[in-house]
């Protein structure tokens, strides 16, 4: 890694911290996130062999877009495995959605959804796996970590607590207190 960071031009290294997105929805890497140097056009990073982390928004498949629209398969809501009370089902779930990462070249998977649902009517409660029970997702989340990374994609579990809201979601002001 030293080695590395010692033969990289200063632009090449702020672009591992930076990134590269173009805001959804006009993406045009076609990744919710990239991380690589320089242009990714170019595929900058086979000179250093580094491979580039391409990130994909998504617990509940991949979600296409920006250059690489195309075919994905739409899975059920995370809350359809969360009711399934069963570990081997969340565990085949992720290893389907595993699989299309892989074919289509993702390698993080920005998922899963691991709040705890307060109140069912918010937009998002669809989307968690621990449904409205803690302890339930702390049976189904590691069945549905180890599947996606045994397949070699990186897992960022997220929304870990109050992200429960959909209307004024870009600029509501929320407080958690003790």
């Amino acid at each position: 890694a030293r080695q590395l960071m010692k033969n990289l031009t200063l632009p090449e290294k702020v672009s591992l911290l930076r990134g590269m997105n173009d805001g959804w929805p006009a993406d045009r890497h076609g990744y919710a996130g990239y991380v690589g140097i320089g242009r990714v056009y170019a595929d900058p990073w086979q000179p250093h062999g580094v491979t580039p982390l391409s990130m994909n928004d998504g617990p509940q498949g991949y979600n296409s877009y920006g250059r690489f629209k195309s075919k994905s398969t739409q899975y059920p809501a995370l809350l359809a495995v969360a009711a399934s009370f069963s570990p081997a089902t969340a565990r085949r779930y992720a290893a389907a959605i595993a699989e299309e990462f892989v074919a289509k070249g993702a390698n993080v998977l920005l998922g899963p959804d691991v709040e705890v649902t307060r109140a069912t009517l918010t937009g998002r409660s669809f989307e968690t796996i621990s449904g409205e029970d803690p302890f339930l997702g702390s049976t189904l989340v590691p069945a549905y970590v180890k599947a996606v990374q045994d397949r070699g994609i990186i897992v960022c579990v997220k929304h870990f607590l109050n992200n429960n809201q959909e209307i004024y979601r870009q600029s509501m002001n929320v407080e958690v207190g003790d």
